[in-house]
């Protein structure tokens, strides 16, 4: 369940990342303002696949 949990969570983040552009918000006039959430998105996207694979390797070693 978890699992399937953190790769939803995982595929949202990905959706609202749009492939490196992701919509303005309004209060994202300032340009490093919004290259600044894009590499937070980034980098929390990339934890987020850490953490699925963790949790993979730990159902991997309960099933042996």
């Amino acid at each position: 369940a978890e699992l399937q949990r953190e790769e939803a969570a995982l595929e949202a983040m990905k959706r609202d990342y749009n492939g490196g552009e992701p919509e303005r918000r309004g209060d994202e006039r300032n340009a490093q303002r919004y290259l600044d959430r894009i590499a937070e998105m980034k980098a929390a996207i990339l934890r987020k696949e850490a953490d699925i694979a963790a949790i993979k390797r730990e159902l991997g070693k309960l099933r042996s």
